[in-house]
């Protein structure tokens, strides 16, 4: 799963947002595989982060944008891109 994630503002430390959103999802169903900045506008950078999940868990992405979004330094979370790893 892609993901983008939009901090609350240019000050927030992405480095650090990144790692508190690895911290604050369950490790046995969630596995981050990889956490890029991506560009966005004068200054403002998001997050991509691609995560794996068990294809039969449920609750889908609605479970893993909700606890990305409650980590304190998150604006918005956006899944881009939902697919299989072979």
């Amino acid at each position: 799963m892609n993901l983008r994630i939009l901090p609350e503002d240019v000050e927030t430390p992405l480095d650090e947002l990144a790692e508190e959103i690895e911290k604050s999802l369950p490790s046995e169903i969630y596995k981050v595989l990889k956490v890029e900045r991506e560009p966005i506008a004068f200054g403002l950078e998001a997050l991509r982060m691609y995560v794996s999940m068990p294809e039969d868990y449920e609750g889908g992405t609605s479970e893993l944008e909700d606890l990305i979004s409650g980590v304190g330094g998150v604006s918005r979370v956006e899944v881009l891109t939902v697919g299989r790893l072979l």
